[in-house]
């Protein structure tokens, strides 16, 4: 009995500890889920712009030749339903400039090449249970939060859905895809991360590898998914990749910036839900083993 008295003593005191650890955990998780910038993020897919802007028209090098001029760009969108008239796009995978503006220096990348993307403090996407034909898997999947929705589309595929979200930043990403073969090329990955297409196959089996999502300005959304085994190790997993036209034609479309998909394997709960959990179940292992000594 004193043991039992003892062991509810030491549960009573764990549990504020672990409702602590599960709140904040759940607290962290719903403002991230609420987390918006100054526009209404939309749960939306990605795009494959052409950029055709040929003189920058904003930020520190404005009046320079665009290093993005008649390259393929990834697109994520931003839409605001409240004012829809500034819902645009934020450019993911583009070139950039570094340096002075008198002599700057191109790069193939951005500080802005990430989804989810870094400025919204939002942590990786985490690989969840597969079922079907990944069941056995950790996988990606789209939910309520930002960026999770990873299918990618022609940005001629809102012309007449949303307008305003089509021809934001001076039409700048409507240049015609038209005849062009659309490919994610794999730049880099960590071990142990994969992505198939919504078959299950895996589409690339090395870095450098190419794969069409698509054909001119009307291909259906492709949606890839980013798998690892279900005991892979907790931590970061990423992939890194950019567009490519592999059309045959002689004038191809420029291939776009790098940019990199952002995912987690997620730990288990941590020690003190555990502990609280684990000792509330004790708990109710003692109350059962009490209630036949108060019947005699």
């Amino acid at each position: 009995m004193l043991f039992f008295k003892s062991l509810l003593a030491s549960a009573l005191f764990a549990l504020p500890l672990s409702l602590t650890g599960i709140v904040s955990t759940q607290s962290s998780a719903i403002a991230q889920a609420a987390h918006q910038d100054d526009h209404e993020h939309a749960v939306e897919h990605f795009f494959v712009g052409l950029d055709i802007q040929e003189i920058l028209t904003r930020g520190d090098y404005i009046g320079l030749s665009n290093p993005n001029y008649n390259r393929l760009t990834f697109l994520t969108p931003h839409v605001n339903t409240e004012d829809p008239t500034s819902s645009h796009f934020h450019g993911l995978g583009s070139y950039s400039y570094i340096g002075a503006v008198e002599n700057p220096t191109v790069l193939s990348t951005s500080t802005n090449n990430r989804i989810p993307e870094t400025y919204s403090e939002q942590p990786p996407l985490t690989l969840v249970p597969g079922t079907g034909l990944f069941d056995g898997l950790l996988i990606s999947m789209a939910t309520d939060l930002p960026y999770s929705d990873l299918g990618i589309a022609p940005v001629q595929s809102i012309q007449t859905l949303d307008e305003n979200l089509f021809g934001s930043s001076d039409g700048r990403w409507t240049g015609s895809l038209a005849d062009a073969a659309i490919a994610l090329e794999l730049v880099s990955i960590t071990p142990g991360l994969h992505v198939a297409d919504q078959s299950a196959t895996n589409i690339f089996a090395n870095v450098g590898d190419r794969y069409v999502i698509g054909e001119g300005n009307d291909f259906e959304e492709f949606m890839p998914t980013f798998w690892t085994d279900a005991a892979a190790p907790v931590g970061n997993y990423s992939a890194t990749f950019k567009l490519q036209d592999i059309s045959i034609r002689e004038n191809r479309l420029g291939e776009s910036g790098t940019f990199t998909a952002d995912f987690q394997v997620a730990s288990v709960p941590e020690p003190s839900v555990s502990l609280g959990l684990g000792l509330l179940g004790l708990v109710a292992i003692a109350k059962r083993r009490k209630r036949p000594h108060q019947a005699t």
